[in-house]
């Protein structure tokens, strides 16, 4: 059975929500006293693998300055990150990450072939803000990349609705499932 292809491949100044920019630079501020008026800010410059949030009608419309980035990270490192006693090594955390009821992780498919890209999360816990200016350079830069195609790139920004639409509610239903609650 031949793998499904989620992705075309682009290049160019040109993006999109669901484009992938590996190696993009990460401005991290660190603020060693405090916030304060005049205070000292340091600035640390971090890689990481980014996927473009923003919307592509917003993008192409010139409607925005900044671009929405979540980090995308291999499967294997994320496992690895988290720990062999986590529960993420487990085919059970696979097949939720899958089913998408981990709210946090966005799956993206594994491309076996050029450009590549190994079985990867977006992890919406570390999302970064750029300056449209410089995401738009970055891409130019890359050469060929990934673009997720549709209903994956749809399926993208539900999920990142999801993360964000989540409601915390009190545990005061347990009697509907036979749990007593707190005693």
């Amino acid at each position: 059975m031949t793998e499904p292809d989620w992705f075309s491949v682009v290049e160019g100044e040109e993006l999109e929500q669901g484009d992938l920019l590996r190696n993009c630079p990460v401005p991290v501020v660190h603020v060693p006293g405090g916030f304060a008026e005049g205070g000292e800010v340091d600035v640390d410059i971090q890689i990481h693998d980014l996927c473009v949030l923003t919307q592509s009608c917003d993008l192409a419309n010139a409607k925005v300055d900044t671009v929405l980035l979540g980090r995308v990270v291999a499967w294997s490192d994320l496992v690895d990150a988290k720990g062999k006693d986590s529960g993420y090594g487990s085919q059970k955390m696979r097949v939720k990450v899958r089913q998408g009821l981990l709210p946090d992780l966005c799956l993206l498919h594994r491309r076996k072939s050029a450009p590549k890209l190994a079985w990867s999360v977006v992890d919406f816990h570390h999302l970064y803000v750029l300056p449209r200016s410089t995401v738009v350079a970055h891409a130019a830069s890359l050469g060929p990349r990934l673009r997720l195609e549709s209903p994956y790139r749809e399926h993208l920004a539900q999920a990142l609705a999801r993360f964000f639409m989540r409601v915390g509610l009190p545990h005061d239903a347990r009697t509907f499932d036979g749990d007593p609650g707190p005693p």
